[in-house]
C-alpha cells in the first residue's frame, strides 16, 4: 500500500492545527490505519491525512472520540429560579415539563432547551442518588386489596384560595382509581367517600390499606393496635378486612401515593375553577382521562402531519418520552 502523500499538498504547522478538533471521521480512519499497520509510525499517518502529528497522537490515545466540548455558561435568567426548579424536580418529584409550565407563569422567559439543560448539569445526578433507595413492589391478587388515602391542596377557587381535600380509592392490583373531593377531613365525611367510592369501582375487595390516621386507628403502636371502632364496625358492615401501613413503610401504600403526585402536576397546579361544583366536576373528568398519549415530534414532522392534525394525545419529545417510561407504573408502545 502506498503512504506517500499528494505532491501538491503541504504539511501543515502545529500553528494551523493547534486547537482544532478533528473530525470523527479523521479520527476513525487514524485508529484503523494504526490498527491494520501497527508498524505505521505517527509521522507517516500524519503526513498520509495532511493533519499534524499532535493530532495523530491524540487520536490514537483516545479510546472514544473526543469531539466538542461545550463550555458551561450561566444563565441569568434561570438563576432567578434556580431554588423553584431544585424544589419542584428533586422535592416534588415533577416533571420537567409541567416544572417549564409553571415556569412561564411565574414569568420565565428562556427556553424549553435551557431548562432541560440545567437539569440535566445540576440536579439529575441528586435525583438518581435519591432513587437509589429502592423497594421491592408490593404486589396483590385481583380483588384481594383496596388502598385508601387522601391529600391536602390550597386551591384557586373563584378569587380566593381555599383548603381542599381530594381523596383517592385505588384497587391494588389492577390500578384502577377512583377521585372524591371534600372541605373537611372528619370521620363521617371520609366513610361516606369510601361508600361512594365503592359504588364508582363496582364492587368490593377483601381488605382496605389505610395509614395511621385518628379516623381510622385509635392506638398506632405496633404492639397494641387499636382500630377505631365506628371504621371497625363500617368494615364489617360491608365484610371487608381493615389492614394498616406502619411508618416509614413507602412501598405498602405507594400506589394510591404515586396519583396524588400526578394530580397535582397535571390538575392541581396552576389551575383556576369558578366554584366547588365546578372543582368537583372537573375532578371527575380527570379522574376519567387516566391516560397520556404522545406522538413522535419528529415522526410527525417526517410524514408532513401538523401539530393541528393531531386527533388524539399531544406532542412529545425525546425528554417527555423518557421521563414518562422512567417514571410511570405502566407504558403501552
Amino acid at each position: 500500500m502506498n503512504f506517500d502523500p499528494p505532491c501538491d499538498k503541504k504539511e501543515p504547522t502545529n500553528k494551523r492545527w493547534r486547537g482544532k478538533v478533528i473530525s470523527m471521521e479523521d479520527w476513525v480512519t487514524i485508529r484503523n490505519l494504526k490498527k491494520r499497520n501497527p508498524n505505521l509510525g505517527t509521522r507517516k499517518i500524519a503526513e498520509v491525512l495532511n493533519i499534524s502529528r499532535n493530532t495523530v497522537k491524540r487520536a490514537l490515545r483516545s479510546e472514544s472520540y473526543p469531539g466538542y466540548k461545550r463550555k458551561k455558561k450561566v444563565n441569568e435568567e434561570l438563576l432567578k429560579f434556580s431554588e423553584f426548579i431544585k424544589e419542584s424536580y428533586l422535592l416534588k418529584k415533577q416533571k420537567v415539563s409541567v416544572i417549564i409550565s409553571n415556569l412561564r407563569n411565574k414569568g420565565f422567559q428562556g427556553s424549553d432547551t435551557s431548562v432541560y439543560r440545567y437539569v440535566n448539569e445540576n440536579l439529575k445526578e441528586s435525583r438518581k442518588e435519591q432513587n437509589k433507595q429502592s423497594y421491592e413492589p408490593y404486589s396483590t391478587g385481583p380483588g384481594e386489596q383496596f388502598q385508601y388515602d387522601w391529600s391536602e391542596y390550597k386551591v384557586r377557587i373563584g378569587e380566593e384560595d381555599r383548603k381542599i381535600y381530594v381523596h383517592c380509592l385505588i384497587c391494588g392490583f389492577s390500578r384502577y382509581r377512583v377521585y372524591d373531593m371534600s372541605l373537611d377531613k372528619k370521620q363521617s365525611t371520609i366513610l361516606s367517600v369510601l361508600e361512594e367510592g365503592f359504588e364508582g369501582i363496582g364492587g368490593l375487595c377483601k381488605r382496605i390499606q389505610v395509614d395511621n390516621a385518628p379516623q381510622f386507628v385509635s392506638d398506632a403502636r405496633v404492639r397494641s393496635l387499636k382500630w377505631n371502632k365506628s371504621f371497625l364496625d363500617f368494615c364489617g358492615y360491608y365484610g371487608i378486612e381493615p389492614s394498616r401501613s406502619l411508618p416509614y413503610h413507602p412501598w405498602s401504600k405507594g400506589k394510591v401515593e404515586n396519583p396524588f403526585k400526578y394530580l397535582e402536576d397535571h390538575f392541581i397546579t396552576n389551575n383556576k375553577f369558578e366554584s366547588i361544583e365546578d372543582f368537583s366536576s372537573k375532578l371527575k373528568e380527570f379522574e376519567k382521562r387516566g391516560v397520556k398519549i404522545y406522538s413522535c415530534g419528529l415522526c410527525m414532522n417526517y410524514y408532513n402531519i401538523s401539530p393541528e392534525e393531531l386527533k388524539v394525545g399531544e406532542v412529545g419529545n425525546a425528554y417527555d418520552t423518557m421521563d414518562m417510561l422512567l417514571h410511570t407504573d405502566v407504558v403501552s408502545l
